[in-house]
């Protein structure tokens, strides 16, 4: 009697285990798994000929796959888990800068989830959850499904790469500098971040002109002996603060004579 119930608490546990058990569907090309049967054989020969353009021109790593149900692969809690796993398992994009692109559509649950590297940041999420509403879901709808997933694809590359310009998909631009400069994760970083650039790059020429001024200088003759040995010298007399101007004392000399003229400046405040 406790023989038997051993055995039926080990086969319980075995089914326990084997019902929630995870897996992800083998690739069936490194382009195209349309294990739910979504695409008819021209269109899908028209998108693998693009993602193979595409890795060829610039080296990105874009896939798509179809299933029926994710619950074919075991209890995953949702599309974005899946979606996550899948990409992990196939490995996309080049393991250095984190770029691959996953496009997974899942049939019966209707749902898709467009899955990119880390590397491109929270903003591409965004931008591909845009790019699901406004370029997929309108032909979903209308049961355009292979129509929906060929436009949507085409627009998605035109969204991570904004040089690459699908007006004929069979005439992909070649890579260009620019191109190259935005296939980078630092562009990425600084592409949406324009004002903090400008601000940055404000204060480091209002800085780099003030040293310029304190160079120029050495180079202007002497007004007593017309020699070019003019030297500078700057000294704090009051610090400014956010509300208050400061003032400095700006003496300028000659070395090779006794010629010197100081001058009284004041200091913007910071909030000026």
């Amino acid at each position: 009697m406790i023989l038997l119930k051993n055995l039926l608490i080990f086969f319980f546990l075995l089914f326990a285990t084997n019902s929630s058990a995870k897996s992800f569907p083998v690739q069936t090309t490194p382009y195209i798994s349309d294990y739910a049967n979504l695409l008819d054989p021209e269109t899908e020969a028209r998108l693998t000929k693009t993602i193979v353009k595409l890795r060829q021109d610039l080296d990105l790593e874009l896939t798509i796959a179809t299933i029926e149900t994710r619950y074919d692969y075991g209890n995953f809690n949702s599309i974005e888990e899946f979606s996550y796993g899948l990409f992990k398992s196939w490995n996309l994009g080049n393991l250095a800068r984190n770029d691959g692109v996953l496009i997974l559509i899942s049939r019966s649950d209707g749902e898709m989830r467009i899955e990119v590297g880390s590397s491109y940041g929270e903003i591409y999420n965004k931008r591909m959850g845009l790019v699901i509403q406004n370029h997929f879901l309108p032909y979903f709808q209308g049961n355009q499904i292979a129509e929906g997933i060929e436009l949507g694809t085409y627009e998605i590359i035109n969204r991570l790469q904004p040089t690459y310009d699908i007006i004929d998909p069979n005439q992909l631009d070649k890579i260009t500098l620019s191109a190259a400069i935005k296939r980078t994760s630092f562009w990425r970083v600084i592409e949406d971040k324009y004002l903090l650039i400008v601000f940055i790059g404000i204060v480091l020429f209002l800085n780099f002109e003030t040293r310029m001024r304190d160079i120029l200088i050495g180079l202007q003759r002497c007004p007593n002996c017309r020699r070019g040995q003019l030297r500078r010298e700057k000294t704090i007399k009051k610090r400014r603060t956010t509300s208050k101007p400061g003032k400095e004392l700006m003496k300028t000399f000659c070395n090779s004579c006794d010629y010197s003229s100081v001058e009284h400046r004041s200091i913007p405040s910071i909030r000026d």
